[in-house]
């Protein structure tokens, strides 16, 4: 699961939310339906857009970061010509759990 994070308004969440996940899914070459594309609802006088994308390692982010943030703000400047902020967080396999189960490659933990 590849999990992105929105920070805008709702109704430019709903118009532009299909848009984001295809584009976030062809770009990393994985089904639409492992990118998860959730709203948070925070208080600002901002009119632009914040998403926040989960990467899993440097690499990713590297390989895939700058076309990743000209796929998102496409789509969202496509509806609304706001500013859009793409910001990345790499949170590696190791430090990740699924219902209490390491996901890291490896099988190591953090003990």
């Amino acid at each position: 699961m590849l999990f992105v994070d929105f920070l805008g308004p709702s109704a430019l969440y709903e118009e532009t939310r299909r848009a984001v996940q295809e584009r976030v899914a062809a770009t990393l070459r994985v089904p639409p339906g492992n990118v998860v594309l959730r709203r948070w609802v925070v208080e600002s006088d901002y009119a632009g857009v914040e998403v926040w994308v989960e990467v899993s390692s440097p690499e990713q982010l590297y390989r895939y970061g700058r076309r990743l943030a000209e796929e998102i703000s496409a789509a969202i400047r496509a509806a609304d010509p706001v500013d859009v902020w793409v910001m990345f967080r790499v949170v590696t396999l190791d430090h990740a759990f699924l219902n209490g189960t390491p996901r890291g490659r490896d099988g190591s933990t953090l003990e």
